[in-house]
């Protein structure tokens, strides 16, 4: 409900620790807080069906955040993770980034998850083998920060689909990130609509396309 709170998420958490048939698990909780993360963080020790989760608003913050990668730490069936606007930063996004080398898609968008974060999910990009789709529009993230995801993505041979759509990148952190997409031979769709960048900025990317195998959309 676009009201839940902590009771509403824990007493769900709580039922779907014995349950084997829900896939999905999709949550709008504008009145969550961390104790919301560490319900769902306990659920995740047990549960081994849920190959889906997506949680949107609320102020689960970096301590929620820690609280689900305790869980996940110990769950290898979670594929596909959303965690959309929920106050997290730099120190939950490096809990999550710890724990998800399962994930085949990952969104962790309109969090501000800074430099650290972004050197943090760069880890993810190039250790994991299994992430195809990641999401990360509107997390305020600097040119190290991109520098950072793009040495990454330079040696990742899986990605398949990027989305960093207001991040905040500028001029010098796009023609990072078009260097990494001109060498990269896995990426498919890239987007980076409304960012800080000028004439020079498009030019690197466009040029960058232009030498990709492997992108056909931008």
């Amino acid at each position: 409900g676009e009201y839940l709170g902590d009771a509403g998420v824990a007493s769900i958490a709580e039922a779907l620790i014995v349950n084997t048939t829900v896939r999905t698990l999709g949550i709008r909780g504008d009145n969550m807080t961390p104790e919301a993360g560490r319900a769902l963080g306990e659920m995740f020790r047990h549960n081994t069906t849920i190959t889906c989760l997506s949680l949107f608003h609320g102020k689960i913050g970096d301590s929620g955040a820690q609280g689900i990668a305790s869980g996940l730490s110990q769950n290898t069936t979670l594929e596909k993770i959303q965690i959309e606007n929920a106050g997290i930063g730099a120190t939950g996004v490096s809990a999550l980034a710890k724990v998800i080398q399962n994930a085949t898609h990952l969104d962790l968008s309109r969090n501000i998850i800074g430099t650290k974060g972004a050197k943090a999910i760069a880890k993810v990009i190039e250790n994991s083998c299994k992430l195809k789709y990641l999401r990360i529009d509107r997390c305020n993230i600097d040119v190290l920060g991109v520098r950072d995801i793009a040495k990454a993505l330079s040696k990742n041979t899986n990605l398949e689909e990027l989305s960093v759509a207001c991040a905040g990148i500028d001029d010098e952190g796009m023609c990072e990130l078009a260097r990494s997409v001109a060498k990269n031979k896995s990426l498919q769709v890239l987007t980076i609509t409304y960012n800080n960048i000028s004439e020079k900025g498009k030019r690197a990317i466009i040029e960058a396309c232009a030498k990709s195998q492997s992108l056909n959309h931008l």
